[in-house]
Protein backbone atom coordinates (compact mmCIF):
# COMPACT_ATOMS: atom_id res chain seq x y z
CA UNK A 1 0.00 0.00 0.00
CA UNK A 2 2.52 2.75 -1.06
CA UNK A 3 -0.24 5.39 -1.57
CA UNK A 4 -1.45 4.69 1.66
CA UNK A 5 -0.18 5.34 5.42
CA UNK A 6 -1.92 4.58 8.86
CA UNK A 7 -2.21 6.47 11.92
CA UNK A 8 -3.03 4.18 15.38
CA UNK A 9 -2.71 4.67 19.01
CA UNK A 10 0.48 2.90 20.63
CA UNK A 11 -2.61 1.11 22.87
CA UNK A 12 -3.09 -1.27 19.30
CA UNK A 13 0.38 -1.72 18.49
CA UNK A 14 0.06 -5.46 19.47
CA UNK A 15 -2.62 -5.79 17.34
CA UNK A 16 -2.14 -3.49 14.95
CA UNK A 17 1.50 -5.37 14.06
CA UNK A 18 0.19 -8.42 14.35
CA UNK A 19 -2.53 -7.59 11.27
CA UNK A 20 0.07 -6.08 9.02
CA UNK A 21 2.38 -9.38 9.21
CA UNK A 22 -0.99 -11.87 8.83
CA UNK A 23 -2.10 -9.86 5.73
CA UNK A 24 1.57 -9.01 4.58
CA UNK A 25 0.66 -5.50 3.69
CA UNK A 26 3.74 -3.08 3.65
CA UNK A 27 2.22 0.14 5.11
CA UNK A 28 4.16 3.17 7.21
CA UNK A 29 2.53 3.28 10.48
CA UNK A 30 2.66 7.05 12.57
CA UNK A 31 2.05 5.78 16.14
CA UNK A 32 -0.25 8.55 18.72
CA UNK A 33 1.31 8.17 22.28
CA UNK A 34 -1.27 6.69 24.99
CA UNK A 35 -1.17 9.60 26.41
CA UNK A 36 -3.97 11.59 24.61
CA UNK A 37 -6.30 8.29 24.59
CA UNK A 38 -8.09 10.46 27.69
CA UNK A 39 -8.33 13.62 26.16
CA UNK A 40 -10.58 14.02 23.17
CA UNK A 41 -9.46 17.50 22.65
CA UNK A 42 -5.96 16.58 22.91
CA UNK A 43 -6.10 13.36 20.49
CA UNK A 44 -8.62 15.98 17.75
CA UNK A 45 -5.97 18.25 17.64
CA UNK A 46 -2.31 15.55 17.44
CA UNK A 47 -4.40 14.15 14.79
CA UNK A 48 -4.80 16.89 12.71
CA UNK A 49 -1.45 18.10 12.52
CA UNK A 50 -0.51 14.35 11.60
CA UNK A 51 -3.03 14.29 8.97
CA UNK A 52 -1.81 18.02 7.79
CA UNK A 53 1.58 17.04 7.69
CA UNK A 54 1.63 14.09 5.34
CA UNK A 55 2.57 14.31 1.70
CA UNK A 56 2.03 12.09 -1.46
CA UNK A 57 -0.66 9.56 -0.06
CA UNK A 58 -3.80 9.10 -1.76
CA UNK A 59 -5.17 7.22 1.75
CA UNK A 60 -4.79 7.78 5.47
CA UNK A 61 -5.96 4.81 7.52
CA UNK A 62 -6.72 5.46 10.55
CA UNK A 63 -6.91 3.14 13.77
CA UNK A 64 -9.33 4.54 16.30
CA UNK A 65 -12.69 4.93 16.54
CA UNK A 66 -15.09 7.56 17.25
CA UNK A 67 -12.77 7.87 20.91
CA UNK A 68 -15.17 9.94 22.89
CA UNK A 69 -15.73 12.48 19.94
CA UNK A 70 -11.86 13.06 19.41
CA UNK A 71 -12.35 12.45 15.45
CA UNK A 72 -15.32 14.90 14.90
CA UNK A 73 -14.13 17.76 13.34
CA UNK A 74 -11.07 16.68 11.97
CA UNK A 75 -11.04 17.55 7.93
CA UNK A 76 -9.01 15.41 5.29
CA UNK A 77 -6.32 17.76 4.67
CA UNK A 78 -3.95 15.85 2.54
CA UNK A 79 -6.24 12.20 1.87
CA UNK A 80 -9.06 10.79 1.78
CA UNK A 81 -9.71 9.31 5.18
CA UNK A 82 -11.01 5.62 6.31
CA UNK A 83 -11.87 5.16 10.04
CA UNK A 84 -13.15 2.39 11.61
CA UNK A 85 -17.12 2.63 12.46
CA UNK A 86 -16.92 1.59 15.86
CA UNK A 87 -16.97 3.86 19.12
CA UNK A 88 -13.01 3.22 20.14
CA UNK A 89 -10.80 0.17 20.27
CA UNK A 90 -12.70 -1.54 22.93
CA UNK A 91 -15.35 -2.25 20.09
CA UNK A 92 -12.57 -3.09 17.20
CA UNK A 93 -11.44 -6.11 19.66
CA UNK A 94 -14.36 -7.55 21.08
CA UNK A 95 -16.89 -7.22 17.98
CA UNK A 96 -16.93 -10.75 15.76
CA UNK A 97 -17.74 -9.82 12.31
CA UNK A 98 -21.57 -9.11 10.75
CA UNK A 99 -22.45 -9.17 14.05
CA UNK A 100 -23.95 -6.15 15.92
CA UNK A 101 -21.30 -5.06 18.88
CA UNK A 102 -22.98 -4.22 22.27
CA UNK A 103 -21.11 -3.27 25.05
CA UNK A 104 -20.45 -5.01 28.47
CA UNK A 105 -21.68 -2.38 31.05
CA UNK A 106 -20.30 -1.97 34.08
CA UNK A 107 -16.58 -2.98 32.84
CA UNK A 108 -13.11 -1.48 32.38
CA UNK A 109 -11.35 -3.08 29.94
CA UNK A 110 -7.47 -3.64 29.34
CA UNK A 111 -5.18 -4.68 26.74
CA UNK A 112 -1.75 -5.68 27.13
CA UNK A 113 -0.95 -2.22 25.38
CA UNK A 114 -3.18 -0.33 27.69
CA UNK A 115 -1.18 -1.86 30.69
CA UNK A 116 1.99 -0.57 29.54
CA UNK A 117 0.58 2.97 28.70
CA UNK A 118 1.53 5.96 30.67
CA UNK A 119 -1.74 6.38 31.91
CA UNK A 120 -2.50 3.08 32.91
CA UNK A 121 -4.63 2.66 36.16
CA UNK A 122 -1.17 1.06 37.65
CA UNK A 123 0.91 4.03 37.10
CA UNK A 124 -2.28 6.52 37.87
CA UNK A 125 -2.40 4.36 41.09
CA UNK A 126 1.27 4.60 42.06
CA UNK A 127 1.29 7.89 41.37
CA UNK A 128 -1.97 8.65 44.08
CA UNK A 129 -0.11 6.23 46.45
CA UNK A 130 3.52 9.00 46.60
CA UNK A 131 1.02 11.57 46.26
CA UNK A 132 -1.53 11.23 48.98
CA UNK A 133 -0.63 7.66 50.97
CA UNK A 134 -2.61 4.25 50.67
CA UNK A 135 -5.80 5.31 52.23
CA UNK A 136 -6.53 8.39 50.29
CA UNK A 137 -5.11 6.74 47.22
CA UNK A 138 -7.36 4.21 47.82
CA UNK A 139 -10.91 6.67 48.38
CA UNK A 140 -10.14 8.23 45.10
CA UNK A 141 -9.86 5.27 42.90
CA UNK A 142 -13.14 3.58 44.75
CA UNK A 143 -14.71 6.69 43.58
CA UNK A 144 -13.26 7.27 40.50
CA UNK A 145 -14.45 3.68 39.74
CA UNK A 146 -17.54 3.03 41.45
CA UNK A 147 -19.63 2.80 38.30
CA UNK A 148 -17.58 -0.32 37.61
CA UNK A 149 -18.25 -3.94 38.52
CA UNK A 150 -15.52 -5.49 36.35
CA UNK A 151 -12.23 -5.94 34.60
CA UNK A 152 -11.71 -7.66 31.39
CA UNK A 153 -8.40 -8.29 30.03
CA UNK A 154 -8.81 -8.68 26.66
CA UNK A 155 -6.88 -11.50 25.02
CA UNK A 156 -6.33 -10.70 21.58
CA UNK A 157 -3.96 -13.36 20.70
CA UNK A 158 -1.09 -11.01 19.70
CA UNK A 159 0.61 -11.77 22.69
CA UNK A 160 0.86 -14.32 25.60
CA UNK A 161 -1.21 -13.48 28.09
CA UNK A 162 1.03 -14.57 30.82
CA UNK A 163 3.04 -11.28 30.21
CA UNK A 164 0.52 -9.07 31.32
CA UNK A 165 -1.23 -11.31 33.49
CA UNK A 166 0.18 -10.16 37.18
CA UNK A 167 -0.33 -6.88 36.42
CA UNK A 168 -4.03 -7.56 35.58
CA UNK A 169 -4.08 -9.35 38.90
CA UNK A 170 -2.44 -6.64 40.76
CA UNK A 171 -5.23 -3.91 39.35
CA UNK A 172 -8.00 -5.86 40.00
CA UNK A 173 -6.69 -6.02 43.58
CA UNK A 174 -6.79 -2.38 44.28
CA UNK A 175 -10.01 -1.38 42.17
CA UNK A 176 -11.80 -4.15 44.02
CA UNK A 177 -12.88 -5.21 40.55
CA UNK A 178 -13.95 -8.89 39.42
CA UNK A 179 -11.56 -10.10 37.08
CA UNK A 180 -12.86 -11.41 33.52
CA UNK A 181 -10.48 -12.14 30.61
CA UNK A 182 -12.22 -12.83 27.45
CA UNK A 183 -11.27 -13.73 23.86
CA UNK A 184 -11.01 -10.61 21.39
CA UNK A 185 -9.72 -10.39 17.87
CA UNK A 186 -8.20 -8.37 14.92
CA UNK A 187 -10.36 -8.98 11.88
CA UNK A 188 -11.22 -5.43 12.00
CA UNK A 189 -7.58 -4.15 11.74
CA UNK A 190 -7.13 -6.72 9.40
CA UNK A 191 -10.23 -5.31 7.16
CA UNK A 192 -9.20 -1.96 7.72
CA UNK A 193 -5.53 -3.02 6.27
CA UNK A 194 -7.00 -4.92 2.89
CA UNK A 195 -10.91 -3.72 2.93
CA UNK A 196 -13.17 -3.80 1.39
CA UNK A 197 -14.17 -0.39 2.92
CA UNK A 198 -17.68 -1.01 3.40
CA UNK A 199 -20.70 -0.03 5.61
CA UNK A 200 -18.19 -1.05 8.50
CA UNK A 201 -15.93 2.51 8.03
CA UNK A 202 -16.22 6.22 7.57
CA UNK A 203 -14.59 7.39 4.40
CA UNK A 204 -13.82 11.06 4.43
CA UNK A 205 -13.34 12.18 1.12
CA UNK A 206 -10.16 14.81 0.83
CA UNK A 207 -11.57 18.27 1.88
CA UNK A 208 -13.99 16.95 3.84
CA UNK A 209 -14.86 16.55 7.97
CA UNK A 210 -15.62 13.76 10.25
CA UNK A 211 -18.92 14.59 11.14
CA UNK A 212 -20.63 12.38 14.27
CA UNK A 213 -23.12 11.11 11.95
CA UNK A 214 -20.49 9.27 9.99
CA UNK A 215 -20.49 6.72 12.97
CA UNK A 216 -24.32 6.33 12.50
CA UNK A 217 -24.92 8.57 15.67
CA UNK A 218 -27.99 10.34 14.15
CA UNK A 219 -29.06 13.54 16.17
CA UNK A 220 -25.99 12.82 18.78
CA UNK A 221 -24.72 16.18 19.91
CA UNK A 222 -21.57 16.46 18.62
CA UNK A 223 -20.57 17.85 21.62
CA UNK A 224 -21.68 15.34 24.50
CA UNK A 225 -19.27 12.76 25.24
CA UNK A 226 -19.50 9.46 23.70
CA UNK A 227 -18.36 6.68 26.54
CA UNK A 228 -14.37 6.19 26.17
CA UNK A 229 -13.41 3.08 29.02
CA UNK A 230 -9.91 2.05 27.03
Amino acid sequence: MDDAVIIACETIRYELNAAIKETGENIEVIWIDSRYHNDPDGLREKLQQEIDSIKDKKTILLGFGCCGNALVGIKATTADLIIPKTDDCISMMLSKEGEKFERIKKTYFLTKGWIESPKSLVVEYNRALEKYGEKKAQRIFDVMLKNYEYLMLIDTGCYEIDQCIDQTIEIADFTHLELIINKGDIWFLKKLLTGPHDDDFCLIPKGEKVKIGHFGYIGIDASSKIRNII
